[in-house]
């Protein structure tokens, strides 16, 4: 009997045992099957690039909850301190966003479609403008023995150049328009997109052979005073707009770094989808940085040497000056040294500032970023005054003159003998 007994219960323990490790084999399997399909499932959804994708992908989101609902009780113990219902709440969030970025994405990739063509117009009227260019500049050349050609070939080339440059970023706002003004949130694709854009299209490369042709008129061309107003007004207009552009490409450029630096350390060396190397460089933007400070130097250069001639030619001689502060430092002394002496300031007022800088110069020197409104103001009437008071002392001059003829007269009269009186 005993003997019996102690075999039964021995097998007894051991088909326990069994049983006992066949359900905790099972346990591990369902949490590892579970972790590894739901890895699975949010890695499709992040990878979907259309709508029928996702929809896809909702009917296998719950297909896979229904598959693990009757194991939700064991995946909250194992899974803790998430849940089966966190966990499946998160896949559907997920879903939810990516749902809302491919959207986007796809409205904007129907904007983008549409701005293609208007790309494609541009480009082909920048490319005409650069052989109208081309032409102008070799006319330059032949025109400088006639004086009146030369001149309607510089009006030509300078509005040539200006259109040129509204064209040019006429063809960066469409390039950019359809990414919003929040460039450092755009996805991947968007980025993908932006930067095959930028690239197809030379952009870059076209604003800086801009800023050269700009450079290369003031060196090929003799100007005017009146020539310069609009000429500051180019580069200011010009500057403002590349800041603009070379603020979004870095933009850009450090969120697609920060992108791949995140995803390098999730998913190893060359994780990132963006290829960042294929967007404008920091370093081409420096480049155009580079230039429009030459040209910003040789037209500013150019525009005070200039005025300084109106005055040399004449044989005044002012204190070198070759910007604002020195131009107003030499007029200043040089109108109280005419004040002091009392020598004759017609030649400094009305043939050179009257005639030449009032009249020629006045729009450039009032520019913003040159002398201005209140500091040309102020010269002016320094000058006006030095003039008036010439005029005042002529005035007494003569006055005075007058007063010792009349004295002399009245003088000469009163000592002339009387006439006897008759008896």
């Amino acid at each position: 009997m005993h003997r019996l007994i102690f075999p039964s219960l021995a097998f007894a323990i051991v088909f326990s045992s069994a049983l006992a490790a066949l359900a905790q084999d099972s346990d591990f399997a369902t949490k590892r099957n579970f972790e590894s399909r739901a890895a699975t499932l949010a890695a499709r959804i992040d990878a979907a690039i259309n709508t029928a994708q996702l929809d896809s992908l909702k009917n296998e989101i719950d297909g896979f909850e229904l598959d693990f609902q009757q194991h939700a009780a064991f995946l909250d113990k194992a899974l803790y301190p998430e849940t089966f219902e966190s966990r499946m709440k998160g896949i559907r969030e997920l879903h939810a966003l990516t749902l809302i970025r491919v959207r986007t994405i796809q409205s904007q990739g129907t904007q983008i479609a549409e701005m293609e063509g208007a790309i494609q117009t541009l480009t082909y009227h920048l490319d005409t403008l650069s052989a109208q260019r081309d032409r102008l500049f070799a006319e330059l050349e032949q025109n400088k023995a006639n004086a009146t050609a030369l001149r309607e070939t510089l009006r030509r080339l300078q509005n040539m150049l200006q259109a040129e440059d509204k064209l040019m970023f006429a063809l960066v706002d469409s390039i950019f328009m359809p990414y919003g003004k929040d460039l450092a949130t755009i996805s991947d694709v968007q980025r993908d997109a932006l930067s095959t854009t930028l690239t197809s299209n030379n952009l870059i490369t076209r604003v800086y052979n801009i800023a050269a042709d700009n450079m290369h008129f003031l060196e090929a061309t003799e100007l005017q005073g009146k020539d310069f107003a609009p000429l500051l007004d180019h580069y200011r207009q010009f500057e403002g707009r590349w800041r603009g552009l070379s603020e979004k490409i870095r933009t850009v450029s450090m969120a697609a770094q920060t992108t791949g630096a995140d995803s390098a350390l999730t998913h190893g060396r060359g994780g990132s989808r963006t290829p960042a190397s294929r967007l404008p460089t920091v370093a081409q933007t420096l480049q155009v940085d580079s230039l429009l400070g030459e040209w910003n130097t040789r037209l500013r250069k150019t525009f005070w040497s200039e005025i300084e001639r109106e005055f040399s030619s004449r044989k005044i001689q002012l204190t070198p000056f070759s910007d604002a502060p020195g131009f107003s430092a030499s007029i200043r002394p040089y109108v109280q040294s005419l004040h002091n002496s009392g020598d004759d300031p017609t030649l400094f007022v009305e043939e050179v500032w009257k005639a030449r800088i009032d009249k020629e110069w006045r729009d450039g020197l009032t520019r913003e970023g040159m002398l201005g409104k209140e500091e040309y103001a102020a010269l002016d009437k320094l000058v006006s005054e030095l003039a008036r008071t010439r005029i005042d002392m002529k005035f007494v001059l003569y006055v005075g003159i007058i007063g010792v003829v009349a004295l002399v007269l009245w003088w000469m009269l009163a000592r002339k003998p009387k006439a006897p009186a008759k008896a």
